[in-house]
């Protein structure tokens, strides 16, 4: 049995995420390789994110997911969502209060007594079952205490806040039989800062954490064997991971760049200063290793190049191609989709009649401030914006190409994605991943980092690109892949 270890497994998910999943159904599928998921983030819906999972095929039946808050609990903490069967266990909260007056906007109800402001509701849409609710301080005029509700209208943590500051005081956590088994003390002066953590037992503290990581710790001592390979997708976990007292085979599995423009990232100098601990490094390119290698001396026997893979290389693409360019990833700053718009502006004035559509979830405001651009520009019947998408494949078939602008990446998966699906690809030559899945003027364009005026030339001239040379390297292919896990398993098993 291998493990995993993750700090989340968000249901709309990103690359990272979804690399992880991909490899751990690839090892089980493929080498007969079962695998335990552990996270460490709380989420007391997890058990519902876990049967979507199933449900689009993420994940397969066998595997076993755990998390820390629910082994704190004593496994009493994830339930399913029971409004479809057991009913008569879901708790319903009637929407009247006597002695208050409310306000209503669909599932959010304000309530007043004497015209002062006492409590905030917000229901699970559609239902009666509280989802959270706001006691207000008549002296402060801001939340005191918010109480948490889940799906079946249990309550599973309280947050207490300062009277006059509101910063949190404390979180308390409560499992589905109401017995509270883990509180959080925060300081009344720095705000948000954690002090400690306390786990209970029968209602008396057992144990004391300095912090998150140090109960992280805890947890990997209690249920990692002896002996097993882990593997650990994030940084976040390298800390408690390496402070396990177990004799693991420990791999720590990087999907971004480890640089910044100022030397090496914060997240990273742990790991990659304590390699004689660290039994491998996995990355996903040539050109990491070399660098890794350059400054800290890791040997060739401890760092794996595995590059992300796909299950059929260079799929048949007989999609109708449409006049359109797209974008598929996260909507955020370090992805620099404004100079996607500021060349495809340059693009259009040159007498070009293409449409640019962006996909992707938004990030701390983005999109307004794009969006406000592209009105600025005039390119409004040009560009639109739409959702997260479901149909990657879809989108690269029947574009012209697809456009990656990134400050830095980990790998550029939907480089690989894009090319598999018949796509090529207009890139800014970064660290990491675009220069060793792009054959250039092949599959795809590579453009100096930051230069608009040769990503606005490249629009034209990618057209020119022959449908039959766009095609992905065999180095990202199901076999190789086989054959790397192999190889590795192998290594650490001996």
């Amino acid at each position: 049995m291998l493990h995993t270890i993750t700090s989340t497994l968000p249901q709309i998910h990103g690359g990272r995420t979804k690399s992880l999943l991909y490899r751990i159904k690839f090892l089980e599928e493929n080498l007969n390789q079962r695998t335990t998921i552990h996270t460490t983030n709380y989420n007391p819906d997890y058990m519902n994110v876990y049967e979507n999972f199933k449900e689009r095929g993420i994940i397969n039946d066998s595997l076993i997911i755990k998390n820390i808050y629910e082994w704190l609990s004593g496994n009493k903490l994830f339930e399913k969502n029971t409004k479809s069967f057991l009913k008569k266990k879901v708790k319903e909260t009637s929407v009247a209060i006597p002695g208050l007056n409310e306000k209503n906007n669909n599932n959010i109800v304000r309530y007043y007594k004497e015209n002062e402001y006492v409590l905030y509701r917000r229901f699970y849409e559609d239902t009666n079952i509280l989802k959270f609710e706001d006691f207000m301080s008549p002296i402060s005029k801001k939340k005191l205490e918010r109480r948490e509700y889940t799906r079946n209208g249990i309550l599973h943590r309280i947050t207490n806040y300062s009277i006059n500051k509101s910063f949190k005081l404390y979180e308390e956590y409560y499992d589905n039989n109401g017995i509270m088994y883990l509180k959080k003390h925060f300081s009344d002066t720095d705000k948000n800062k954690l002090l400690y953590i306390t786990l209970y037992s029968n209602n008396r503290p057992i144990k004391f954490f300095k912090n998150e990581k140090d109960m992280f710790t805890y947890y990997f001592n209690n249920v990692l064997e002896e002996g097993t390979i882990v593997f650990n997708d994030a940084r976040l976990l390298d800390k408690p991971l390496i402070e396990c007292d177990k004799n693991l085979k420990r791999v720590l599995v990087f999907h971004n760049k480890h640089l910044v423009e100022n030397g090496i990232r914060g997240s990273y100098k742990l790991a990659l200063n304590n390699s004689e601990i660290i039994d491998k490094y996995i990355v996903l390119t040539n050109s990491q290793k070399k660098d890794i290698q350059s400054e800290f001396g890791i040997k060739d026997n401890k760092i794996n190049v595995i590059p992300h893979f796909v299950n059929s290389v260079n799929q048949v693409n007989e999609h109708e191609k449409f006049n359109r360019f797209c974008y598929i990833g996260r909507i955020s700053k370090v992805k620099q989709i404004d100079h996607i718009i500021k060349a495809f502006r340059i693009y259009i004035n040159n007498g070009n009649d293409s449409k640019l559509f962006i996909y992707g979830k938004d990030e701390d405001g983005e999109l307004k401030r794009l969006t406000n651009l592209v009105n600025d520009i005039g390119l409004n019947n040009y560009i639109e914006f739409k959702d997260y998408t479901n149909n990657p494949r879809g989108v690269f078939e029947s574009s012209i190409a697809s456009i990656l602008t990134s400050k830095f990446e980990g790998f550029g998966l939907t480089v690989m994605e894009s090319i598999n699906n018949g796509c090529p690809v207009l890139s800014y030559d970064i660290k990491y991943g675009p220069n060793e899945l792009i054959d250039n003027y092949k599959n795809g364009i590579l453009i100096e980092k930051d230069n608009i005026d040769e990503l606005a030339k490249a629009m034209e001239e990618v057209k020119s690109i022959p449908k039959e040379e766009v095609k992905l390297s065999n180095n990202f292919s199901m076999d190789t892949a086989i054959k790397n896990y192999k190889d590795l398993l192998n290594e650490l098993k001996k």
